[in-house]
C-alpha cells in the first residue's frame, strides 16, 4: 500500500495514545452517572456546548477558567436534544430518555432560553480534585508520550 504524500510517522502512536486518553477520561467522568456512558458524553456535550462562547472569548475565558468564579447562565450557549442526538450520535430517543434522567437527577435545566444547560449551581457540589486532579494526570502522560517520542515536533 502506498504511503500518502504528507505520512506521518508517528500516526499509529498519535491515534493510540488519544484513544487511550479519551478512554480514561470517560472512566473517570463516568462514575458520577451510574457507569452510563451515554449520559456521561451527553453531560459532557451539553457541558461544552454552553461554556463554548465564554472559552472561545479570550476576555471571558481569562476571567472564567477557574471553577472558583460561577459562569451566569446567560453567557451559557442552550443546546437542543435535536443537536445533542446529531453532535453525539446517540438516537433521538436514547438523548431524549437520558436528559430526562438528567434533569432528574438536578444535574440538566431546560433553559427559557430554549435548549438544555447544565445546573448552574452544579459547580457547589462539584469535587474538582476528584475529577480533575485524574484528568490533568491523563493529560499530563498524553503530552509525555507524544512529546517524548517526538511525535509533537
Amino acid at each position: 500500500m502506498k504511503k500518502p504524500v504528507n505520512y506521518e510517522p508517528y500516526s499509529r502512536l498519535i491515534a493510540h495514545s488519544i484513544a487511550e486518553f479519551v478512554l480514561r477520561c470517560a472512566e473517570t467522568m463516568e462514575g458520577s452517572f451510574n457507569n452510563d456512558y451515554e449520559m456521561t458524553l451527553l453531560f459532557l456535550a451539553i457541558s461544552t456546548r454552553n461554556e463554548h462562547h465564554v472559552m472561545n472569548d479570550p476576555e471571558l475565558r481569562a476571567r472564567y477558567a477557574s471553577f472558583d468564579e460561577v459562569i451566569p447562565s446567560s453567557l451559557y450557549t442552550p443546546i437542543s436534544r435535536l443537536a445533542l442526538s446529531r453532535s453525539t450520535g446517540l438516537p433521538r430517543e436514547t438523548v431524549r430518555r437520558k436528559v430526562a434522567a438528567m434533569i432528574e437527577m438536578g444535574v440538566v435545566v431546560e433553559d427559557k432560553r430554549g435548549g438544555l444547560c447544565i445546573r448552574q449551581t452544579i459547580i457547589e457540589d462539584f469535587d474538582p480534585d476528584a475529577v480533575l486532579e485524574p484528568q490533568l494526570r491523563n493529560l499530563r502522560r498524553l503530552f509525555s508520550v507524544l512529546s517524548e517520542t517526538g511525535a509533537l515536533e
